[in-house]
């Protein structure tokens, strides 16, 4: 099994920004250092979730910026 459940299930964090933050990973793929070539034909997301369980990917979530990019996107 690709996804670490363990990691999943213990982690702390806001899940609905962990989610939204591995979603926007999969958009960058391409740009992702050691992406497992070998995983390729295998789908994407339970790779990019257990990078970014394992912590190879990180992400950072500023709730005050995205709260001025929602009121700015709103016009």
């Amino acid at each position: 099994m690709i996804i670490p459940f363990d990691k999943l299930m213990k982690y702390a964090g806001n899940k609905y920004v962990f989610t939204r933050a591995t979603m926007l990973a999969v958009d960058k793929i391409a740009n992702i250092r050691d992406y497992p070539e070998e995983h390729l034909n295998w789908k994407v997301v339970p790779n990019i979730l257990k990078a970014m369980l394992d912590e190879d990917v990180k992400f950072s979530f500023d709730p005050v910026e995205a709260a001025e990019k929602n009121t700015n996107s709103r016009g």
